[in-house]
């Protein structure tokens, strides 16, 4: 991995502080996967998005200069689990998770990690106040080019990040899911921790090999609304969703 530096502090924390006390009973997730900010309108479309959204979970944030200014104006408050630092500017780079909110616990995994480059893929835990209650919140960033094995792997150390939590569950992210045999050990993790998969119509998730690759899966919320939004400045397509506590 010559080309690529592991962080110090594997996770940081950027944005404004939080703006609420808690979660409101109804409020509105946001998923997407930046492609590291390369795309023009970026910053437009993002400051929009996070306008409209009270939990935001990112992958692929490359905390350069322009989106740390980004964040700064988001509204949110943002904790990131960083992968690696890039090997041109060596900005932190890995997933990150935006809320009004402030986490009460927050966790990594970087045992995943991409063969050859030896690159961790994160998985992140996140506790946030709920109206009387605690939402469990896991952002993924699945690993890509491997095997199913590596695959399975890191779906089971995110499924264990869940373990026994008595609350309400979203764990949503970018899975990779691009091959029938990554889509069902994907189903089979939701299963069995009794997730149910947000559904979009239309369907326009970003899809490779024509596959969908990101989703999200809630237990003990209601899906009020949901929908991907048909924007080009990244090469996945956000999705949102209205959740509420039944």
């Amino acid at each position: 991995m010559k080309n690529f530096l592991l962080p110090e502090v594997p996770l940081l924390q950027a944005g404004p502080a939080p703006s609420l006390q808690t979660l409101p009973r109804q409020f509105r997730l946001s998923v997407w996967n930046f492609q590291k900010e390369k795309q023009p309108l970026w910053r437009q479309d993002f400051l929009s998005l996070c306008e409209q959204s009270d939990l935001f979970l990112a992958q692929e944030t490359r905390l350069d200069a322009p989106c740390t200014e980004a964040v700064a104006q988001s509204g949110l408050h943002w904790h990131a689990a960083i992968s690696f630092l890039s090997p041109w500017g060596k900005y932190p780079t890995g997933i990150a998770a935006g809320c009004r909110a402030p986490a009460q616990e927050i966790a990594f995994d970087a045992s995943a990690k991409e063969p050859f480059l030896t690159i961790p893929k994160m998985s992140m835990r996140l506790v946030y106040p709920l109206q009387q209650t605690q939402l469990l919140v896991i952002n993924i960033h699945a690993v890509n080019f491997s095997t199913i094995s590596p695959f399975k792997h890191h779906l089971e150390k995110a499924a264990s990040l869940v373990a026994s939590f008595p609350g309400p569950v979203i764990v949503a992210g970018d899975f990779n899911a691009w091959n029938q045999k990554r889509h069902t050990e994907l189903l089979h993790m939701a299963e069995r921790l009794e997730l149910k998969e947000v559904l979009f119509q239309p369907d326009l998730r970003t899809r490779y090999l024509h596959r969908t690759v990101d989703y999200i899966f809630v237990r003990g919320l209601k899906t009020v609304s949901s929908a991907v939004l048909e924007l080009a400045s990244s090469d996945h397509r956000p999705l949102t969703a209205v959740l509420r506590l039944p």
